[in-house]
């Protein structure tokens, strides 16, 4: 549908402007056989042109295959979904309707076609066809005006003397010889197709008019008197036109019509105001080309800059390993490790072990995160002869559970939380494009826990119980803002458990976090102290 819409608006444009040119430049002149051409010529680039757009080449850098987001891909295809995601019903959007709307119209204006087109041809089977030397007439009583359409001409012979015949039938002949029939045809289809866009009509205006341009220019050449044939015109005048697809006879029967017949012809070298319409493929070219992405291998010797530090030649990469333990020296699975000041990274797994591939010779930090933890940052200089090398983090604990560490990473996940069994299978994310946010951000978080946890502190007991001990709380932010699927996922006391299940279950909503612009559960876990 997205596609749809492109083609439609980018096709709009090129009509507009190349019949902008036709308005401005062309309109008046009397090379009407350029001018005919000019807009075919100019329908058919303003279709083409978004459909065959140019391609350039852009080279883009080889992606990292150590990125954070393959490697959390990796971590978390095993774990077990939320089973109580809030789910919100699938309206019919803006772009639902619109795309209605338009097959609606374009089905109405097809239908119109159709009929204009079965009318011709049930009024040639009732009627027939007469020769009458080189044209080939039929007869009809239902239509006034004369008018014609492939190689027929149909008039009404109780509306049209016989003096008046020759002079008429010279007009049709001229649409006939031209093969007119074409255009129209051509215009009709393209007006079921953009028939939103208002200067597609303007465009079959000026066609029927330019088609009428050439049959006075034809009769007038083979000797008719102007006046004669003028006076002829005027007596159409009380006619009205009903084919949309046909020639009618006093299409665009005005002064101006006439004062075409005797206009001075235009010298050929103003043919050149045709030339205006090559900026404006230009800029259609240039508007619509698309590029096509080629990988560029980075050069081995290449210079490399990380993060302010003095960097080596490149000439291989290393695997770096390690381990993340908190200060007992228990793993801490889940703990997300980046390259500082990039999304280049890992995490670790259950055993609280990682491997990340890095840049040998190069100085660079490595930044350690976990909820509930402050963010460590280690320095790393990889020894291009060494064949790995080994890192280890101890983790320390964060007051009142949230990291206050003003050098934070970007944006890191929280540890996966146990499987939990759900009948339903619907994703939720550890790390997303954009992250959920507290109201205020991590400030207003900070603030709720911080005087949640004082106000809990303050009365001693909770819930006729002595409130002391450690649990950390997981939880959902769903695809609405809401916390759902609250747990404990660890504690020293029931206690804690109960007081930071309630610290949790009394959040503001949050705003959602967001997968390529979409609305998507978020798991996140925070650790207490009381």
């Amino acid at each position: 549908m997205e596609t749809l819409f492109t083609f439609l608006m980018h096709a709009s444009l090129g009509i507009i402007l190349f019949y902008a040119v036709y308005w401005i430049f062309l309109r008046h002149e009397t090379f009407y056989p350029a001018n005919r051409w000019y807009l075919l010529a100019a329908l058919i680039l303003a279709v083409c042109l978004p459909l065959f757009p140019l391609r350039y080449t852009v080279l883009v850098e080889t992606a990292n295959d150590s990125n954070l987001f393959h490697a959390l891909a990796d971590t978390f295809k095993n774990g077990q979904v939320n089973p109580e995601i809030a789910t919100t019903n699938q309206a019919v959007g803006w772009a639902q309707i619109v795309l209605i709307a338009y097959f609606t119209g374009a089905l109405l204006f097809l239908i119109r076609l159709l009929i204009q087109t079965l009318t011709l041809v049930v009024l040639v089977f009732r009627n027939g066809v007469q020769s009458r030397g080189e044209h080939r007439l039929v007869e009809n009583d239902k239509y006034g005006l004369p008018f014609s359409f492939l190689h027929l001409i149909f008039i009404n012979p109780k509306f049209h003397k016989q003096a008046d015949l020759p002079e008429i039938l010279a007009h049709e002949q001229v649409h006939i010889r031209e093969k007119h029939w074409f255009d129209l045809l051509f215009i009709e289809l393209l007006t079921v197709i953009f028939w939103f866009n208002p200067f597609i009509w303007f465009f079959e205006r000026s066609i029927k008019q330019n088609h009428e341009y050439l049959a006075d220019r034809g009769v007038l050449k083979q000797g008719h008197s102007v006046g004669r044939y003028q006076a002829i015109l005027l007596n159409q005048l009380m006619g009205m036109q009903i084919i949309g697809m046909t020639n009618n006879l006093n299409f665009a029967l005005n002064t101006n019509r006439l004062k075409m017949m005797t206009k001075r012809k235009t010298p050929k070298i103003k043919k050149y105001k045709l030339m205006w319409a090559v900026p404006i493929v230009a800029l259609l070219l240039f508007a619509f080309a698309r590029p096509d992405y080629q990988v560029k291998e980075q050069s081995p010797d290449k210079e490399i800059k990380i993060y302010g530090f003095d960097a080596m030649k490149v000439d291989q990469n290393k695997t770096i390993s390690g381990i993340v333990v908190d200060e007992n020296g228990d793993p801490l699975p889940g703990t997300s490790i980046v390259i500082k000041g990039t999304t280049t990274g890992t995490v670790a797994d259950q055993e609280g072990k990682f491997q990340l591939e890095v840049p040998a010779g190069v100085e660079f930090a490595l930044v350690a995160s976990f909820v509930g933890y402050q963010t460590k940052v280690n320095e790393v200089n990889i020894d291009e002869q060494d064949d790995t090398a080994t890192y280890k983090f101890v983790m320390e604990k964060a007051l009142f559970g949230i990291d206050l560490s003003e050098e934070l990473a970007p944006p890191l996940p929280p540890p996966p939380t146990p499987s939990v069994s759900s009948d339903e299978k619907k994703e939720v994310f550890f790390v997303v494009e954009e992250l959920p946010h507290y109201p205020d951000g991590n400030y207003g978080l900070r603030q709720y826990v911080k005087g949640k946890q004082a106000e809990l502190k303050a009365l001693s007991f909770f819930e006729g119980e002595k409130l002391t001990g450690e649990a950390t709380i997981g939880f959902t932010v769903n695809a609405a803002g809401k916390v759902t699927n609250v747990q404990v996922l660890k504690k020293t006391t029931d206690v804690a458990a109960k007081a930071g299940t309630a610290i949790v279950a009394g959040m503001k909503d949050w705003s959602p976090g967001k997968q390529r612009g979409k609305a998507v559960p978020v798991n996140y876990a925070i650790e207490l102290d009381f």
